[in-house]
């Protein structure tokens, strides 16, 4: 494809596999209870680990008493870091340039940076046996003061989180094209607010889990663990603990949900790895929901202060963005690149803003370690831009939907990159826009909404014009923003002798369903059905090197290798068999499951197959064998983006927010398969709307989080009316780019400028999310109180 993106409008009937709306491959296995999990996995001499946890945000300590636990029967092993003549950390492998990495230690070394961090480990026969020994562990603590909230960590005399740091500033990052104090100076109009991305807790319905088991006599050692990239796993976890990585197998099995806090190392793998060194059995660790709350990493977690100037029309004309990024007391794997590259590149969405300047300071505080959580920096970043241009629309008394068509990039700009470096691939933004306002019946909307205020009623319609960056690479860009990481992605397809086909690939699904949608990509390559493919995953041992599932990057990427290496061995069954047939290539004709030749000579595909594994009459530039491996590496990210509206009714004596309607017009490019686009987009939706309206993971002053925090179910939802306009990519081969991470970046900006849109008149101009019934009556209180006086 050249750079040059096609339009092709809305989802057309498919010629192909790809484009068809099947069925998951993967349900009938998953709803009869017949998925494997790792908890399922129980081992031989299967021995069970349960961690000591600091109860303190900040503590001291010099002792850790195991006399009562190792009394417990069945206990074999109990650890602290005194165990360790060198204690092992757990390293980030994104470091931004100039940043000051502080990985986590396996177990807590005298000191306690946040509630939840272990500080020992006892492993015992049974589970039950391991957690009551853990409760007799003795820890002489000593709390000390503690910082939690980045506003009070970056004062010049707050706690310190590492005493050999000079601040607790961890990172910056200040991308921009300058300029902004002289735009400003000149523009008729300029408005200061502040908003803030509340730190949020991520829930899968599966725990982090590891069952670590160390052979005694090969000297190898298996992980099962819960993992969205098992090859980095095993990279990690050999590199933290010492380990030969040749040695070192992780298998991933079935995952249920990962969300982006499943594709980092934590303390209890390594830990649990060490430990089944140590004993010779398997040692097996499956966290409650309590352990997920206090010591997964958790997302967002920003403080913004937002200056925008802009002129009658509402053309927004410089933009100046300060953010402190609060990253908790250890930098995670991708700790320093989520809150500054991942957000700082993406504050102006999809709009030309000629003066741009960024700057984002990560702070330490003594919090759970923040990282990637759906979305990874692209929601903060959405959120800062779309509530500024509805600021900016409401100040003006403008309508917001018109604001964003004065201020848009237009096809004629697109491939772009922004002055804060982001790369825009495609976009027709304006088309996605006028579909989505067309389908929430926007006009409509705004009269009926002009009624009901006459009626005292309070309704509001918000819209979120989002893009973002997917399928992370290529490599050279990830070097220089000190991302240690590939941008590739791996596959390899095989034909067996009968004519049927694996595909063994480096992504890894958590629920995405890549065993239908890579099956109907290698479909189509290869001329058969999906139903003869099998897709393997999951075991660094039988699957080539790859990155793994994060960043919306297996379809783009993990598809595209599939596509590719599919392809090519496509070619080579096709000269394999004209060979056979004694013609030129270009002669054979293909019709179903044979090839046939124009003097009437015909050969089943299958025999073409069964002919390359015998060998037999096989050409030498052919050679034995059909099997093609590709490590596919992206030219550059692309860019999908969407247009959501939402509408909301607020009780004006409760406070309480109804989401009455949720219409979301995404454009993902190529759609493999637009039911499972479906559910992406919904699961997004409901993580989305989550944050918006319930979700809040801040601490409380003890350093603890609330463990009740309401998490959305369906019937808290409204039906989601969705639908897709088709850009396709130039980035790569199927012209696709990512969609699971869209709904949680749409969704907060398009409910909250819905409130604010309910709100505006009564003097409410900014809400902190979760929008809940308290914070909207204090809010119309507070603007009622300043209207009096």
């Amino acid at each position: 494809m050249t750079a040059t993106s096609s339009y092709s409008g809305e989802l057309s009937e498919p010629a192909g596999w790809v484009g068809r709306a099947i069925e998951r491959r993967e349900d009938d296995r998953l709803l009869k209870g017949a998925g494997r999990f790792v908890d399922d996995i129980v081992l031989p001499g299967q021995l069970h680990a349960a961690f000591v946890r600091s109860p303190h945000p900040h503590a001291s300590f010099t002792e850790v008493d195991f006399a009562e636990a190792l009394a417990v029967p069945g206990v074999h092993l109990c650890l602290s870091a005194k165990d360790f003549d060198q204690l092992p950390h757990v390293k980030p492998n994104w470091i931004l340039p100039r940043s000051i990495p502080r990985g986590r230690p396996i177990l807590a070394q005298g000191r306690v940076r946040y509630v939840g961090e272990p500080v020992a480990v006892v492993i015992a026969e049974s589970l039950a046996a391991a957690r009551d020994a853990a409760e007799l562990v003795r820890v002489d603590f000593t709390p000390l003061p503690h910082v939690l909230d980045q506003r009070d960590a970056i004062v010049s005399d707050a706690p310190r989180v590492h005493d050999d740091m000079d601040s607790n500033v961890a990172a910056t990052f200040s991308p921009g094209n300058g300029g902004f104090a002289k735009a400003a100076d000149a523009a008729p109009f300029r408005t200061r607010f502040r908003l803030r991305n509340q730190r949020l807790v991520p829930f899968s319905i599966e725990g982090r889990a590891v069952n670590a088991d160390y052979d005694t006599v090969t000297g190898r050692m298996t992980l099962n663990i819960a993992q969205q990239l098992p090859h980095m796993a095993r990279r990690m976890v050999a590199e933290t603990i010492g380990f030969p990585e040749n040695r070192l197998r992780v298998i991933s099995p079935d995952v249920g949900g990962g969300f982006g806090p499943k594709m980092h190392v934590y303390q209890e793998e390594a830990v649990c790895a060490l430990a089944s060194m140590k004993l010779g059995r398997p040692v097996k660790w499956t966290e409650s929901r309590s352990e997920n709350v206090c010591n997964t990493t958790h997302g967002r977690d920003h403080e913004m202060q937002v200056d925008v100037a802009y002129d009658h029309e509402g053309k927004l004309l410089a933009l100046r963005i300060e953010s402190l990024a609060n990253i908790g007391a250890y930098m995670s794997s991708m700790g320093s690149g989520i809150p500054t590259v991942n957000v700082g590149l993406f504050v102006m969405g999809v709009y030309e803003i000629p003066s741009v300047e960024v700057d984002i300071k990560c702070l330490y505080t003594h919090t759970p370690p923040v990282d990637a959580y759906r979305g990874a920096g692209r929601p903060e970043a959405s959120y800062v831009i779309e509530r500024t241009i509805d600021r900016v629309a409401h100040e003006l008394g403008l309508d917001p939907a018109e604001v964003r068509r004065r201020n848009f990039l237009t096809e004629n700009q697109i491939p772009r990159r922004q002055p804060t470096g982001a790369m825009i691939d495609s976009g027709r933004y304006h088309h996605t826009l006028e579909d989505a306002l067309r389908r929430a019946d926007y006009d409509e909307f705004r009269q009926a909404q002009a009624k009901a205020r006459t009626d005292g009623e309070l309704t509001g319609i918000g819209i979120a014009n989002y893009t973002e960056s997917c399928g992370v690479g290529p490599g050279q860009v990830q070097k220089l923003v000190g991302f240690d990481r590939g941008g590739y992605e791996s596959a390899r397809v095989r034909m067996t002798s009968d004519g049927g086909a694996m595909v063994f690939s480096g992504s890894h699904s958590h629920g995405q369903g890549h065993k239908t949608v890579f099956a109907q990509i290698a479909a189509d390559e290869l001329g058969i059905s999906p139903d003869r493919i099998e897709v393997i995953q999951g075991d660094t041992d039988s699957v080539p090197q790859g990155v793994g599932t994060f960043n919306s990057r297996s379809i783009p990427v993990g598809g595209s290798a599939v596509k590719v290496a599919a392809g090519r061995v496509a070619d080579r069954i096709r000269r394999l068999a004209a060979h056979l047939l004694q013609v030129e290539v270009d002669a054979l004709q293909r019709e179903g499951d044979v090839f046939r030749a124009p003097d009437g000579g015909v050969i089943a595909f299958s025999e073409v197959c069964h002919a390359a594994w015998t060998g037999h009459n096989v050409p030498a530039d052919l050679g034995v064998g059909l099997e093609e491996t590709e490590f596919y590496h992206p030219t550059s990210m692309s860019a999908p983006y969407g247009a959501h509206i939402a509408q909301v009714r607020i009780d004006r004596e409760t406070g309480e927010i109804a989401l009455e309607r949720y219409v979301a017009v995404d454009d993902c490019g190529t759609v493999i398969n637009p039911l499972l686009a479906r559910g992406q987009v919904h699961g997004g939706l409901a993580q989305g709307i989550g944050q918006a309206l319930w979700e809040d993971g801040t601490p409380e002053a003890d350093g603890g989080i609330i463990l009740d925090t309401p998490i959305p179910r369906f019937d808290m939802l409204p039906r989601f009316e969705t639908s897709h306009t088709v850009t396709e990519s130039w980035t790569n081969p199927l012209g696709a780019k990512g969609l699971g991470e869209a709904g949680a970046i749409g969704a907060p900006p398009a409910i909250v400028n819905a409130a604010i849109d309910a709100l505006w008149h009564l003097g409410v101009h900014e809400i902190d999310m979760p929008l809940t019934p308290a914070r909207i009556l204090a809010a119309i209180d507070a603007a009622e109180q300043e209207s009096a006086q």
